[in-house]
C-alpha cells in the first residue's frame, strides 16, 4: 500500500484528534443514533484535552458528511479547525473511538482499506486521451495536432504521404498525453497503469512514456473514447488488474521476507526500528494484533525512533512516547516505504512468523543492521 495520501497528516506536528464513527443509516433511527454516538466521542475528546475549536471542526465534518443508507463508517483526523481530513469507510469501524495524541491513529483505517493499489488508467484515441485515477479524479487531454486525423482524398489511407503525415500527427498527440500521464504518475506513484482505447494510439502512447512507467503498463482492448461507449468492460478489467497487482505485490514481499538469506529482511520491533532509522525499509509488514500495546519513542525533530529514550540522539530531549503502530506507519509514509497489513497467517494463508507483530523488507542490506 502506497502511503503518500497520508503525507499531509505528518507535515504538521501534533497533537492530533482522531475519531472513528459508525455513521450507518440502516435503521429508522439511524441519524439520531449517529448523533448520540458522536456526542459520546465528543466528550471523550474533551476529557483528553482536545481544544474546543478542534472538537467543533470535527463536529462540523461529521455533520456535513451525508452518507447513503446502509452500513459504513467515518474516520476524521484533525489538528486544528484549518486542518481536518475525513475518510469514508466501506464498513463501520470495529468500534467507535476518539483519541487525542501526538500522531493521528490511522491503523484502523488502513486495516479496512486492505492492500489498496494506487493506479492510473488512460483511454486514448488519435486525438488525445482521458486519464483517470484510483481516487476517481479524471482529466481530458486534447492533442495539439489536428491534421490529418480522418481519411481524406485523394488516395485516403493508401496514400504513402498521407500515412506518414498521419503517423507524425498521432505521435505528437500521443506525446501530449504521455507528458500529462508522466507528470501525474511521478506525483501519484501508481503501481500499475492501465492503457485502453485505440490500438495504434495505445502503442504510440506507451512508446512515449519513460521506461520507469512503461514497465508498469498493462494494455487492454476494453474501453473507448467514442460517445456512448459502455465503461463496464473497462471497469471489470481494471478490477481484475488491480487485484492481480495487489496479490503479486504481496507474494513478492512475503517471498523476500521468508527467504533463507535474511539480508533483505528485518523481523521484530528493534531490527525494524533500526532499519527505519537508517532509511532502509522498502515495505513495512504490520500485524496490528501482534503489535497492540507496544510503545516507542519518537524524536519529532529527527524522525528517529527508539525503544528507549536514551537511545535517541542527545537523549531525545523533545521525544514523545507513542503507539508503535502509529510511529511505524508515520515512518513508512515519510520515507516512501510501502505498507502491507498482515495477520499471523500472512496474506496467502501460509504461516508468517512476525516477532512483535512487525517485519520489513529492505531496500539494501547492511552488515551492521540486525535482522532478528
Amino acid at each position: 500500500m502506497n502511503l503518500r495520501f497520508l503525507r499531509p497528516l505528518y507535515d504538521t506536528p501534533g497533537p492530533w484528534a482522531t475519531v472513528y464513527l459508525d455513521d450507518s443509516l440502516d435503521t429508522e433511527r439511524g441519524r439520531s443514533e449517529v448523533g448520540l454516538r458522536w456526542r459520546a466521542l465528543r466528550e471523550a475528546l474533551r476529557r483528553q484535552g482536545a481544544a474546543e475549536p478542534t472538537v467543533a471542526a470535527i463536529e462540523e465534518a461529521v455533520r456535513d458528511t451525508t452518507p447513503e443508507n446502509g452500513q459504513h463508517g467515518l474516520a476524521v483526523f484533525a489538528h486544528d479547525p484549518e486542518l481536518v481530513h475525513t475518510e469514508t469507510m466501506a464498513a463501520p469501524p470495529p468500534a467507535d473511538s476518539a483519541e487525542y495524541g501526538v500522531l493521528p491513529h490511522v491503523a484502523p483505517l488502513l486495516a479496512q482499506r486492505g492492500q489498496r493499489i494506487n493506479w492510473l488508467r488512460v483511454v486514448v484515441d488519435r486525438t488525445g486521451g482521458t486519464i483517470e485515477s484510483a481516487d476517481s479524479s479524471s482529466i481530458d487531454v486534447s492533442g495539439s495536432e489536428t491534421f490529418p486525423i480522418r481519411k481524406i482524398a485523394p488516395g485516403g489511407w493508401a496514400n504513402p504521404r498521407f500515412q506518414r503525415e498521419a503517423e507524425v500527427t498521432w505521435q505528437r498527440n500521443a506525446k501530449d498525453v504521455a507528458e500529462e500521464l508522466t507528470g501525474l504518475a511521478d506525483t501519484m506513484g501508481p503501481e500499475v497503469i492501465i492503457v485502453a482505447g485505440d490500438v495504434q494510439a495505445r502503442r504510440l502512447l506507451v512508446e512515449q512514456l519513460p521506461v520507469r512507467w512503461q514497465s508498469k503498463t498493462v494494455l487492454t482492448d476494453a474501453g473507448s473514447r467514442a460517445p456512448g461507449a459502455d465503461p463496464e468492460a473497462l471497469d471489470d478489467v481494471t478490477t481484475q488488474v488491480v487485484a492481480q497487482t495487489a496479490q503479486q505485490h504481496a507474494d513478492e514481499v512475503l517471498d523476500r521476507l521468508r527467504s533463507d538469506h535474511g539480508e533483505e529482511a528485518a523481523i521484530g520491533i528493534a531490527p525494524v526500528v533500526t532499519a527505519f532509522n537508517r532509511g532502509q525499509v522498502e515495505t513495512l509488514l504490520l500485524d496490528p494484533i501482534g503489535l497492540a500495546g507496544t510503545m516507542l519513542w519518537l524524536d519529532p525533530a529527527s524522525g528517529q525512533l527508539a525503544g528507549d529514550q536514551a537511545e535517541l540522539p542527545d537523549g531525545g530531549p523533545s521525544a514523545q512516547r507513542v503507539l508503535a503502530e502509529d510511529a511505524l506507519i508515520r515512518a513508512a509514509a515519510t520515507t516512501d516505504a510501502d505498507l502491507l497489513m498482515v495477520t499471523a497467517a500472512g496474506t496467502d494463508g501460509s504461516p508468517l512468523e512476525l516477532r512483535d507483530g512487525v517485519g520489513a523488507v529492505l531496500r539494501y542490506s547492511d552488515p551492521a543492521t540486525p535482522h532478528e
